[in-house]
């Protein structure tokens, strides 16, 4: 069998190649995979007119000549060779076998290729070559009889145009290569190629040189700090002890083996001074000496330059051995001469040879500590693991420490590597810890981005590498670390790096194992044996096996029962990423049906799932040519479950995942179910998007002819919407608008058979007075009555229903009426009604009640009992449920909260809302502000400018959300502070909107000391007395006192702010007083208070603390 990698023969049994190591597949059905490559094309400049002045035969020598070197340039560098096309050669890096380093390998190939050409005697003259260097994905189909890879793609052309625009003995590379080697070549300035047949011009390089050895800019040791506390105790056990240790850390690429070295080598001067180190280091491809990587151990350990003549080296070795006294010095000498190229003879006793390396590593160990290091080992030759194994069996104590830095595929090979010793110490390098990951993007972005960072942490799970790779993938390619969608756009696409680092390990695999772990892919991060096998039932009989083999590899871990997992999602991306898009397509939907199969009985548990699949298997049909039928009916398949998913997550309020089910439903529905799924997404969808859903499914109603019930139950879905949860819509219609609904759906009433749509609609008729209010429209008490018995008609029929959701409904209906005529006892008390319904209601509904529960006791002053609600609801939530109905609550926990002095659990819970008003799409929250403007409160009196600006942002984006004109508009005075227009705003209170937002208005202009018009106070005093407003009326009073410098009412509002536990307003009332009254022990009492809650701002405005810093 032919290795794929270095192109020598080995036996057809064979499973890895005994000159490389490369991994041997072999040869089986016709096999098709999509893989990152670098496509590298070289041809002859002027070949044609070379054909015009030399004989055929000629030509045909120089050509065979030029093959000859480019077959051999290409396979030392770990390519494949595929084809020969007249007088242009074309190599792939990155196939059969990814390295990691393949467009570095290309490069490398290209310029070595261009010298020994330029170089040759025969060929330098004449066959003046241009190379072209691509890297890019293709689909690599393998031949069933011959092994050989057919390789097409964009990426292959690409490097064929370059190739064919490079002058003479130029190497031009597209940028994704030349990115990808940045730190290892020299480039020149970019270019644009216009090349033939494609649209765009082609960004391009010219490659100058291989860059210097400086690497990459060195990172601190991060999350490895007890790793390197191991690795130096045994360091110290290996010198004190004079005992000879092996330290193994193998871990798979990208884990910090390196890094861990590094710093390891730094410390090791000031731990143990006078310590030798020689680094081998095993390469991957090039050299072919199976001793290679021993030459720099040698010309370390002797004290020469690597580019000594091979006689001075010779002689230099000689002598070392000689001056400590070596017995059998010369010997030796010739041994470790030939084995690193610089022997004159030849040598074939493996025994003596062993011997004189363990010689060696004794006599340099004897003159101090000794570390000796080999680095990637699994790249070595079985002979070199076998020397490194005796070396390690000194025949006298010596304090040497040898270091293995090797991947898991070492242990493949050897499966007992170090096993049974005594000095033989393994080190297994865990994932990193989230905190270490973001640690490291922090220090790499150079300042703490909490989108970008949190990104790479889900990304990378604890490999360093990655984490890395991915960070630089931002700062290479986005123009700011501020442009959100370009980071989202590079975040979406796995650095090539990443790639093909994971991709090489895959290749390692054994044809079952890497086809299991392709079939696991589509399922996701776990998946089921059975599951494989239905998808590949030529798997059946080796299933367990494999499984076992892959985690003994360390690729999956089992999660969960019969689950398994893949140890590192980018191990699951890249094994799905080889999956052409037919057999995703195929594979994906023949995953739907065996989860039909296995989810009888829990339909509703993976919906969600069986759902993904077959829209996979639509998405990725879409732009193949398959069967019409077959096609038709896998959508039909997936609308069916996505409606089915979105229902059980709505059932669960989780209402993103509802929405987004819906939709991906109406993008691949018939026309003729849309009415149905348009109304459901207004369901699950608030603000003007659910707006317009209803909308939609109203018209597509009467457009196919749907019955009244349907048309009757989808209008009141939309009065709803603008009448009960009006506060998410940034619209608001006229009343006219509002009308006229109300009119066709009388007109349907009275055709309508369905009691849950009549149902429906006379709850809807309920909540119009608190519409109307809401747009300081005044409603008489015939029009409350009227609406008040329709929503007892809606109740009555839920009830019989046995309906909890209506039901609560139409009792929210009933409060809202109590809210128009300011009854806040009786609106409390409705709303408690609706708890006792407890689990039978859906989550929204159990928010909304305890929201207005918490809503009607702020108004009340009765805070405790506010807080206790808001605390309540939100205790039954889970993250991603029913999430701006969990807005409204925790808003309402805000205000009370903040009333209540306990501010660092305010600022706390403006964290979960502003959580959850970005979860929920930056929507139209206006029934929030009062939330975020008391959460604005705390932040200005602390002077804590971070939280002030945060809190600003959201009430800006907020508002930005509804149109010039609406009353929340008027919120801007209290984000710019305007005092003269919010105490235009006082003035003009009539009883209209919510309470809470004249209180805080006028608790900014008393803390501000600006005076408000008596006139403007007492009607809101009378107003907030008779209907029991406590807050209210008692920063009416203090207003009121303030204004006048009336110590009386002052004394007032204080006894209602003490009542009701505002322990910070009382305070400020009590300061207000004392400045009037000159009571100096009150002002210090009131002033302790507000030292304490770091009221800051108040604090700086007392006359009284002029001049003088509060204690923060």
């Amino acid at each position: 069998m032919r290795c794929p990698t270095c192109q020598q023969e080995n036996p057809e049994a064979a499973r890895f190649c005994a000159f490389c190591g490369a991994a041997l597949q072999p040869v089986g059905r016709p096999t098709e995979e999509r893989r990152l490559v670098t496509i590298l094309f070289a041809d002859v400049s002027g070949s044609t007119a070379l054909g015009e002045t030399l004989d055929p035969e000629d030509v045909r020598a120089l050509l065979a000549r030029f093959y000859v070197i480019a077959q051999e340039v290409i396979g030392n560098h770990g390519g494949t060779l595929e084809k020969f096309i007249g007088d242009a050669v074309m190599a792939v890096f990155g196939l059969p076998q990814a390295h990691g380093d393949d467009p570095q390998r290309a490069l490398a190939a290209a310029l070595e290729l261009r010298e020994r050409v330029r170089n040759d005697a025969k060929l330098g003259n004449r066959l003046p070559i241009r190379v072209g260097v691509n890297t890019g994905e293709v689909v690599a189909s393998r031949g069933a009889t011959t092994g050989d890879f057919l390789v097409t793609g964009d990426a292959v052309n690409v490097a064929a145009r370059l190739q064919q625009s490079a002058e003479p003995w130029a190497v031009l590379c597209s940028e994704r290569t030349a990115l990808a080697a940045a730190r290892e070549f020299v480039f020149g300035a970019p270019l644009r190629i216009a090349a033939k047949g494609k649209r765009e011009a082609i960004s391009a390089a010219l490659l100058v040189s291989r860059g210097s050895a400086a690497g990459p800019r060195r990172v601190p040791l991060i999350g490895r700090e007890h790793d390197l506390a191991h690795l130096e105790l045994v360091a110290q056990r290996a010198f004190a002890e004079r005992r000879p240790f092996l330290v193994s850390l193998v871990a798979p690429a990208g884990t910090g083996k390196t890094r861990l070295l590094e710093e390891f080598l730094d410390r090791l001067p000031r731990a143990a001074p006078g310590t030798a180190v020689a680094v081998a280091q095993c390469l991957p491809y090039g050299q072919r000496l199976t001793y290679w990587p021993l030459r720099a151990v040698l010309f370390s350990l002797i004290g020469i330059a690597e580019d000594l003549p091979p006689e001075d080296a010779r002689r230099s070795v000689r002598a070392w051995l000689r001056d400590a006294s070596v017995e059998g010095a010369d010997r030796a000498a010739d041994f470790l001469s030939a084995t690193v190229g610089i022997g004159e003879v030849e040598v074939s006793d493996r025994d003596a040879l062993f011997a004189a390396w363990r010689t060696l590593v004794e006599t340099a160990a004897a003159r101090g500590p000794l570390v000796l290091v080999f680095e990637d080992l699994h790249w070595s030759s079985d002979t070199l693991l076998d020397l490194v194994e005796f070396v390690m069996q000194p025949r006298r104590d010596v304090p040497v420490l040898m270091i293995a830095l090797a991947r898991p595929e070492l242990l493949d090979r050897r499966p007992g590597w170090g096993g049974g010793r005594r000095n033989y110490v393994s080190l297994a390098l865990e994932p990193l810890s989230d905190e270490a990951v973001r640690n490291l993007a922090v220090h790499l972005l150079g300042e703490e981005i909490p989108d970008i960072v949190t990104r790479v942490v889900e990304r990378a799970e604890g490999n360093p590498f990655y984490a890395g790779e991915i960070v630089r993938a931002v700062m290479d390619r986005v123009p700011s670390l501020r442009d959100q969608a370009s980071i989202e756009q590079v975040l979406a696409v796995l650095p090539d790096t990443v790639q093909t680092t994971v991709l090489a390990r895959l290749d390692l695999l054994q044809n079952a194992e890497r086809r299991v772990l392709q079939m696991g892919a589509v399922f996701g991060r776990a998946f089921r044996p059975a599951g494989i096998v239905a998808l590949a039932s030529d798997l059946s009989a080796e299933i367990g096996h494999v499984i076992d083999r892959l985690e003994q590899k360390d690729l999956i871990y089992r999660s969960d029962g019969d689950r398994w997992a893949f140890r590192h999602i980018l191990i699951r991306e890249v094994a799905y990423q080889t999956l052409p898009r037919t057999e995703r397509a195929r594979l994906h939907a023949a995953a739907a049906r065996w989860l039909e199969v296995v989810a009888v009985g829990r339909e509703d548990v993976l919906a969600e799932l069986i759902a993904y699949h077959y829209r996979e298997a639509v998405i990725l049909d879409e732009t193949l040519d398959v069967d019409a039928i077959q096609a038709a009916e896998t959508r039909r398949q997936a609308v069916r479950w996505l409606s089915r998913a979105a229902e059980a997550a709505r059932v669960a309020a989780a209402f993103v995942e509802a929405r987004r089910h819906i939709q991906h439903a109406i993008e691949l529905a018939e026309h003729s179910t849309l009415p149905e799924l348009y109304e459901r997404f207004g369901i699950v969808t608030w603000g003007d998007a659910g707006v317009q859903a209803f909308r939609k499914a109203l018209t597509l109603c009467r457009e196919l002819g749907r019955p009244p019930d349907q048309e009757l139950r989808v209008l009141a879905s939309l009065l709803l919407l603008h009448m009960r949860w009006g506060g998410t819509v940034g619209f608001r219609p006229s009343n006219e608008d509002i009308a006229a609904l109300l009119a066709e759906g009388h007109v349907l009433l009275e055709r309508a058979q369905d009691k849950q749509s009549i149902a429906l609609f006379n709850i809807a008729r309920g909540f119009h007075p608190f519409w109307l209010n809401g747009g300081y429209t005044h409603v008489d008490s015939e029009d409350l009555q009227k609406a008040e018995a329709s929503a007892r008609i809606g109740l009555q029929i839920a009830e019989e229903l046995g309906d909890a959701r209506l039901q609560s409904a139409a009792l929210d209906g009933m409060g809202a009426i109590q809210n128009v005529r300011h009854a806040w006892r009786d609106v409390r008390e409705v709303n408690s009604r609706r708890l006792l319904l407890q689990d039978r209601l859906d989550l929204v509904e159990r928010t909304d009640a305890y929201s207005m529960v918490a809503e009607a006791s702020s108004n009340l002053g009765d805070l405790e009992e506010a807080e206790h609600a808001t605390a309540s609801g939100l205790a039954i939530l889970q993250p991603g449920q029913a999430t701006l109905a969990a807005l409204h609550l925790a808003a309402w926990r805000i205000y009370s909260l903040t009333l209540m002095g306990r501010w660092d659990d305010a600022s706390s819970t403006f964290e979960v809302a502003r959580r959850l008003w970005l979860e929920g799409g930056l929507a139209s929250t206006g029934y929030a502000v009062q939330g975020f403007m008391a959460a604005l409160d705390v932040a200005r009196a602390r002077r804590d400018e971070a939280r002030v600006d945060q809190s600003r942002s959201v009430l800006e984006e907020i508002l930005r959300n509804y149109p010039e004109g609406h009353r929340i508009q008027r919120t801007w005075a209290y984000l710019t502070l305007d005092l003269v227009m919010l105490e235009e705003d006082i003035r003009r209170f009539q009883g209209f909107g919510r309470p809470a937002g004249i209180e805080r208005r006028l608790s900014v202009c008393v803390d501000r000391r600006h005076p408000i018009a008596i006139e403007g106070l007492k009607p809101i005093i009378d107003f907030a007395s008779v209907h029991q407003l406590v807050v209210l009326e008692a920063q009416a009073r203090r207003a009121l006192g303030a204004t006048s410098g009336d110590p009386q009412e002052l004394t007032a509002a204080l006894d209602l702010f003490e009542r009701c536990h505002a322990i910070p307003y009382a305070a400020r009332a009590r300061c207000e007083r004392a400045e009037l009254t000159g009571d100096a022990a009150e002002l210090t009492a009131g002033v302790s208070v507000l030292d304490a809650l770091g009221d800051l701002d108040y604090l700086s405005r007392l006359p009284s603390r002029s001049g003088r810093t509060a204690r923060a």
